[in-house]
């Protein structure tokens, strides 16, 4: 699964340090909420360092009862490829990524061969499933947009 932030603050400063506004947790936690069944499956939750996704991994991770794993390489401008090759190493799937655009929106059109079809606004979540997980080797099972 792939959640992008919730609405930040404006970037005034170090992009890294922006939070969650609270319109923004509110839409995570409400996003969340209508997942909660099909997140209840998730066994690992990793977050970009920024502020930003850490708040909104807490959000996700305090109704899965996970800790968060902080993963530079979901920095939102790392190449897909590189969580790709990341996420070979993962063992407790399904794992729950929570990251920034332009990542997220990258790894669900090219994970799943649909250009941009599948827009990622803030507090989006996307549930994709796999057996191999490469460039259109994917299906988009839902995507769940804040209202």
């Amino acid at each position: 699964m792939i959640l992008r932030h919730g609405e930040a603050e404006p970037l005034l400063g170090d992009d890294a340090s922006r939070e969650l506004t609270e319109h923004g947790r509110e839409q995570v936690a409400a996003v969340c909420r209508a997942r909660a069944t099909e997140l209840a499956e998730v066994r690992a939750i990793w977050a970009s360092p920024f502020v930003r996704t850490q708040q909104t991994a807490a959000i996700a991770a305090e109704l899965l009862g996970l800790p968060v794993s902080t993963e530079p390489v979901l920095v939102g401008d790392t190449p897909p490829s590189e969580v790709l090759e990341a996420l070979v190493s993962v063992a407790d799937f399904p794992i729950l990524l929570v990251s920034h655009q332009p990542l997220v929106g990258s790894l669900v059109n090219g994970l799943c061969g649909s250009s941009n079809q599948h827009p990622m606004g803030t507090s989006s979540l996307a549930c994709l499933s796999a057996e191999v997980w490469a460039n259109n080797c994917a299906e988009l099972e839902w995507l769940q947009h804040a209202q």
